[in-house]
């Protein structure tokens, strides 16, 4: 037959099946949980916030379920295969394959740029040599204001093919991105790259292009 018996909070009565002897439920009236007389008292607090008992007309119920199923917990130490393999303060920062990628992009453009320049600068190492053997050859050469015009041009180009030079080594290395810039735009100018700026053209205009990638960007020291 079923329990009959007064609620500890609110005095009502609460009715539970037969057979729940020294389990707890809870009171459909003011939802308090306690015990239910006939069988030994439950450890722990009765009026804890989790009650094992159904709130539906007060009938008693098991704390387990023996249809639920219980999630398996990860073993502690195993690392999780479908977890991330960056952290949060991995974003931003470059590593090393991005900077040997980006590296890898700029390679072709600047060396075939440097090239194709450093050629040019040996000719104007030879055309100014030349000049300065004219020059001290005596006065039955070419006159020598115009030796000295060339000699002075030749030595202001000198001076810009070798930096837009440093500027391209610059930008192969990746360090300063404004002056990886500055190498591919002088290495447009027919000042610094002469006869081979119609060769030189097509590779700037391609350094150029990888500049302006985001990715390639991050990677620059400077």
């Amino acid at each position: 037959m079923p329990i009959e018996f007064a609620c500890q909070v609110c005095k009502q009565q609460i009715r539970v099946p037969d057979g729940n002897e020294g389990k707890r439920t809870k009171c459909p009236h003011c939802s308090a949980v306690q015990p239910i007389p006939g069988g030994p008292p439950p450890a722990g607090n009765v009026f804890s916030d989790s009650p094992s008992g159904s709130s539906y007309g007060g009938a008693a119920q098991d704390s387990g379920n023996p249809y639920s199923q219980a999630s398996p917990s990860q073993p502690q130490g195993e690392a999780n295969p479908y977890a991330s393999p960056y952290t949060a303060s991995d974003a931003g920062r470059p590593g090393p394959g991005g900077f040997e990628a980006a590296k890898g992009k700029l390679a072709v453009p600047a060396i075939v740029c440097m090239s194709l320049l450093g050629i040019m600068l040996v000719l104007m190492v030879l055309g100014l040599v030349m000049n300065v053997v004219m020059l001290a050859a005596g006065p039955n050469q070419r006159d020598p204001a115009e030796i000295i015009g060339n000699l002075i041009g030749s030595g202001i180009v000198l001076i810009f093919n070798a930096f837009t030079l440093f500027a391209l080594y610059n930008a192969s290395q990746l360090r300063t991105y404004a002056l990886a810039w500055a190498g591919f735009i002088l290495a447009l100018l027919p000042c610094s790259s002469g006869l081979c700026c119609i060769f030189v053209m097509p590779f700037a205009i391609w350094g150029m292009v990888v500049l302006s990638d985001a990715e390639v960007q991050r990677q620059f020291q400077g």
